[in-house]
């Protein structure tokens, strides 16, 4: 028999192949449908493969010695002939329907996988994931899972939570030995003050260290009171500052204390005279780890605009403030990627010092996801 193997890219077009070929006689042994490329070019890849096979002629009969007495019609080479025909075209129709059988299973798997693929996409999208790292993380999932496994929801949904949590890097600015400096900006209403508290509650009050606070809010008189009254209660020294030289006598001062917090006033991102004012103050000879506090109710937009601009003063890492006042977490991964800076914090709640915590990429995986 010769057996010979067709590339189409559909069945159809195959069969079409075959027959051009091989004649009405050839028999469909088998057909495989492969796919190439990622989630956004699953049908332009798709390609049929079909092994058929054309038997050969059998071998003419030898003649005879003498004329052999006539044989009923029915028996005859010309009936022997007709009877293999029907049966190779049985065989033809059975191969057929097994073929459109596996086709439709296939097909069936194909489109079911295709279908959880594009629900996991939209699901990013619609907790504020962008398009373009929405298809990134979904591509990697058909990059890391086998193929067998595409269309298994729970396979899926552990892989993209593995990548995304991969992608986040968290950083605890308390690591290390000595003592740690840490000086929190942002933009207007993001909670920098009350984010403060809370770090200078937790880590005085649960955790028995030395906390010093320093503000150079001065811009607002009810910030400067608000942060007096946090430091009265959990009972650690506040001082306010007004340019960089009284910041470096004030960190001289407290030397001796594990923890320095240091409050500044919002400014606006669109203001370099500002930004450049808060540069300058946070430029003391002590090193100084400085994180960029952003509430996740802001718009995308405005957040890359912000982390854009507050370059000027070389933060080193993220705090997302007001996760309890929304439903999409997408921003958190998008201004991660776009930043390339870790996360620290993050705040669910105005309770000090319960409502805050380091960030766990685990979680805020869940959450983009939607599974919390």
């Amino acid at each position: 028999m010769k057996i010979k193997r067709y590339v189409a890219e559909n069945l159809q077009h195959a069969i079409q192949q075959v027959k051009a070929e091989m004649g009405e006689n050839a028999i469909i042994l088998d057909t495989k449908r492969r796919r190439k490329g990622g989630f956004l070019g699953l049908f332009a890849q798709e390609v049929v493969e079909v092994t058929a096979g054309l038997p050969e002629a059998p071998p003419p009969r030898p003649r005879p010695p003498a004329p052999p007495a006539p044989l009923p019609r029915e028996k005859g080479e010309g009936a022997m002939l007709t009877e293999m025909r029907k049966e190779l075209d049985e065989i033809k129709q059975m191969v057929a329907g097994l073929a459109k059988r596996a086709e439709r299973e296939n097909e069936a798997d194909f489109f079911a996988t295709y279908q959880l693929l594009a629900d996991f996409n939209n699901r990013l999208v619609e907790n504020e994931v962008t398009a373009e790292n929405a298809a990134d993380l979904v591509n990697k999932v058909i990059t890391f899972l086998p193929e067998e496994d595409l269309h298994d929801y729970r396979q899926v949904k552990d892989c993209l939570e593995r990548i995304i949590a991969a992608d986040l890097e968290v950083i605890s600015p308390l690591a290390g030995s000595g003592q740690q400096v840490i000086a929190l900006v942002g933009p207007t209403g993001v909670g920098k003050t009350t984010t403060i508290a809370k770090l200078a509650a937790k880590y005085a009050l649960l955790e028995n260290r030395q906390v010093a606070l320093i503000t150079a809010d001065t811009y607002r008189i009810a910030a400067v009171e608000q942060l007096r009254r946090y430091a009265e209660i959990i009972d650690v020294p506040l001082e306010v500052v007004l340019e960089g030289k009284e910041l470096e006598e004030a960190l001289r001062r407290h030397g001796d204390k594990d923890l320095v917090l240091i409050d500044t006033a919002g400014r606006s991102q669109h203001s370099i005279v500002q930004l450049s004012e808060l540069r300058n103050i946070l430029s003391p000879s002590v090193q100084i780890k400085t994180l960029l506090v952003l509430s996740i109710t802001t718009k995308h937009r405005d957040l890359l605009d912000i982390t854009e601009k507050f370059r000027r003063v070389n933060y080193d890492a993220l705090v997302f403030t007001k996760l309890d006042e929304t439903t999409s977490y997408g921003t958190i991964f998008n201004v991660v990627k776009a930043t390339g800076k870790p996360l620290t914090y993050v705040t669910t709640g105005q309770n000090v010092p319960d409502d805050i915590e380091v960030a766990v990429p685990e979680t805020i995986a869940k959450l983009i996801l939607g599974e919390i």
